[in-house]
């Protein structure tokens, strides 16, 4: 039995991985897609603003891995808000591309580094972005995002007697409900 879910879990995961393409091995039409993915991503990197509206519709939905809905100009908003030494940079990557006709879907799997002056906070995260066809240009409608549950955090060492005291104030917790 053991045997037989190891091999299901691994052709499982082959399928996936086969599935999740590269760019080069795309489509023209879907690397096309991929590309405005990037450029719109790498306009709002850039705080390209002006570039930026030309490949996010007004009325574009954001998802945020926070849980509101944000539109275009709320996002617009928050980009213009962003401190002077906050950066950050995205590696999207394993794209899936499915086209529909003029609207288009996008997954892919992104490493996103935020830097705000000594600090790194790393997030790996999965997206999901609906693309339109317009007047022959692509333009986003809506994007969702969430972190992938991956600890980048390094251990600390600790000698134990911090453990006591937290694992007394968790059980004074639980009896409090």
């Amino acid at each position: 039995m053991r045997y037989r879910a190891c091999l299901l879990i691994a052709f499982c995961a082959t399928a996936v991985i086969s599935h999740a393409a590269n760019p080069s091995k795309l489509s023209s039409a879907k690397q096309e897609v991929v590309m405005v993915s990037k450029a719109w991503m790498e306009a709002a990197l850039k705080r390209d603003l002006a570039t930026w509206t030309r490949y996010v519709a007004e009325d574009c939905t954001f998802s945020t891995d926070e849980g509101p809905l944000l539109t275009q100009p709320q996002m617009l908003e928050h980009n213009r808000k962003l401190p002077a030494l906050y950066d950050r940079s995205v590696n999207p990557r394993d794209h899936i591309v499915h086209l529909y006709g003029n609207p288009a879907l996008i997954n892919d799997r992104a490493t996103t580094h935020e830097r705000c002056g000594d600090t790194d906070s790393i997030s790996e995260q999965r997206r999901t972005e609906t693309l339109l066809k317009q007047n022959g240009s692509w333009l986003l409608i809506a994007i969702q995002w969430d972190n992938m549950p991956i600890n980048f955090r390094k251990p600390v060492a600790n000698d134990g007697k911090n453990y006591d005291d937290m694992l007394a104030c968790m059980n004074f917790v639980l009896m409090m409900r």
